[in-house]
């Protein structure tokens, strides 16, 4: 795993060394946490960070680190797993999972939606369990548990529960920065009618639905609101 702050760069993390965030967004690739989750980093950039894990190659590493840049926010780790086959090593994907979320500790924890695609449902099921309540001493609970929607597919594999039940307003400016970042993913783009080249209209779709501008939509897996629950955040608890 390696890390990257938009003021340098660090290797050889180690749990024992926290990071905290609020908000840690889980993305396949280099484009996801924009797509999906673009105007929650824009609105939250000081306090979230990304962890993506499949390896870019050159040219969508650049479109990343522009991406991040226009966003604001700080720190991004990177688990380097084959582009295609994150999940071929479900055992090694999950504890590197641990070890971000106990050097984060954040939380809000962010997962893609299990779509079409293989990296995102092993994403996903990677994440539900490094979200785990374990026996393990020192394991990170994220209290709050969420599912993002990325636009970019309409079909789905296995049937879920999941409903889009989370709204998160956002103005016009985080909706306008989100269509910036994912401009800066040019080798990522298509041309004509689709939802990526349609994320301020979608934004705004969203909103109206829910009585306001914009928003971007989640599904709530889990949410623990009680106080103990702001110790785990701090580290005061485990």
């Amino acid at each position: 795993m390696r890390e990257h702050r938009r003021r340098g760069h660090e290797r050889g993390i180690h749990a024992t060394d926290p990071h905290p965030v609020a908000r840690l967004v889980v993305a396949p690739h280099a484009d996801d946490e924009v797509l999906g989750c673009g105007g929650l980093l824009a609105k939250y950039h000081h306090e979230s960070a990304v962890v993506v894990l499949a390896e870019p190659e050159a040219m969508r590493a650049a479109e990343f680190a522009a991406a991040q840049e226009i966003l604001g926010y700080s720190t991004a780790y990177f688990l380097d797993l084959p582009d295609g086959s994150v999940g071929a090593d479900m055992h090694g994907l999950v504890g590197a999972l641990d070890t971000v979320l106990d050097r984060c500790r954040p939380r809000e924890l962010y997962l893609p939606y299990p779509s079409v695609h293989q990296d995102h449902i092993a994403a996903y099921e990677a994440g539900i369990r490094a979200a785990r309540l374990s026996l393990t001493p020192g394991h990170w609970f994220p209290p709050d548990v969420y599912v993002y929607d990325v636009a970019a597919y309409d079909l789905v594999l296995y049937p879920t529960d999941l409903r889009w039940n989370i709204f998160e307003a956002l103005d016009e400016h985080h909706v306008d920065t989100k269509v910036k970042a994912a401009m800066s993913y040019g080798s990522q783009m298509v041309t004509g009618p689709h939802p990526v080249n349609d994320l301020k209209q979608c934004a705004q779709t969203i909103g109206a639905a829910r009585r306001v501008e914009w928003a971007e939509q989640y599904a709530l897996v889990r949410s623990v609101r009680d106080c103990r629950s702001a110790a785990l955040y701090t580290g005061d608890v485990r």
